[in-house]
């Protein structure tokens, strides 16, 4: 019961926030180490823990400017695969152990191009450094159990994804975008006399229906899934991603009114634009819902404003708030 109250804590934050705070854990833990390595003059190892937590620091900046990464994702792995490495050789066998939850993190952290790589190199240095300080027992069980999680890890990939596209359809989420379908959204409508008000966010991405017309509809789907992947961080357990079509997204918001939801179109917006190749434009609309029985004619509303000029965007917000 205890942990189910702690749990609901976190589940009320912004995953965006969560990501912060966790960034920012991970800088001081590595600062705090390269204070312990100047300490015991491991000077190589404080220097690219200092690195290491830098690189984090910087894109923490990044992510709070709503820009991507400043630094690279292949520098980070690089980096911290560099790191785990140099601990290895100055700590000796307990800094080894450090190369098993990196070889799991890797594969939430990077794409299969960058991780699968990192992974050979831990697999096969981390055992050669431990061999070079003389303990070739312990050298050879770093490597068959490196080979082994290395193996679960790739077994475990398909499982993952057959395991997810069962949850998603068991929750009602779009199986390419991973936002929710048209048909949860229709059950979801029995939530809203609990949630009032509930603002909408309509997102329409213009012209991308161009590309599917041109028979580019991978593309489209791609892009889709990009815009997707953006916004879901951004949103907390109370609000929900919605797929209305194959260039519209829903936003819904419980105890959100109007105005704030305006101010979230435009933000996801401003993040989606500079991810969006030429000639794709994204738009955003709000509005409403102050009864269950109104959800229609708020999504309408929202979904009017898109495509309106501001003058009709300010009349329409305003009307927002008489539904």
């Amino acid at each position: 019961m205890i942990a189910s109250k702690f749990l609901a804590v976190f589940a009320d934050i912004p995953a965006r926030r969560l990501d912060t705070a966790t960034r920012g854990f991970c800088v001081l833990l590595l600062l705090g180490l390269a204070f312990k390595s100047v300490l015991l003059a491991h000077w190589a190892l404080s220097a690219i823990l200092v690195v290491l937590a830098g690189i984090i620091l910087i894109n923490m900046v990044a992510l709070h400017l709503e820009r991507e990464a400043f630094v690279p994702l292949s520098i980070l792995v690089a980096v911290l695969t560099a790191t785990v490495i140099l601990t290895t050789f100055y700590v000796g066998l307990s800094g080894a152990t450090w190369m098993f939850p990196t070889l799991v993190g890797l594969r939430f952290a990077a794409p299969p191009s960058q991780y699968q790589p990192a992974r050979l190199v831990l697999i096969v240095m981390v055992p050669l450094v431990v061999l070079y300080h003389g303990d070739a027992g312990n050298a050879g069980r770093l490597l068959a159990a490196g080979i082994i999680t290395s193996a679960y890890l790739w077994l475990a990939e398909g499982e993952i994804v057959s395991l997810r596209a069962r949850l998603d359809g068991d929750e009602g989420r779009d199986p390419l975008t991973r936002a929710y379908s048209r048909a949860r959204m229709e059950l979801d409508r029995s939530l809203i006399a609990d949630n009032l008000p509930v603002g909408i966010v309509v997102v329409r991405l213009d012209g991308l229906m161009g590309l599917r017309t041109q028979g580019e509809g991978a593309r489209a789907d791609e892009i889709m899934v990009t815009v997707a992947a953006s916004i879901l961080p951004l949103l907390s357990a109370r609000e929900r991603l919605y797929r209305l079509s194959n260039n519209e997204f829903m936003i819904g918001l419980a105890g959100w009114r109007a105005f704030e939801c305006f101010e979230l179109g435009q933000k996801v917006c401003k993040i989606l634009q500079p991810q969006l190749p030429e000639g794709i434009t994204a738009q955003s609309g709000v509005s409403e819902v102050k009864a269950p029985e109104d959800f229609e004619a708020a999504l309408d509303l929202a979904s009017s404003m898109v495509s309106s000029g501001s003058d009709y965007r300010r009349n329409a917000l305003s009307s927002a708030f008489l539904i």
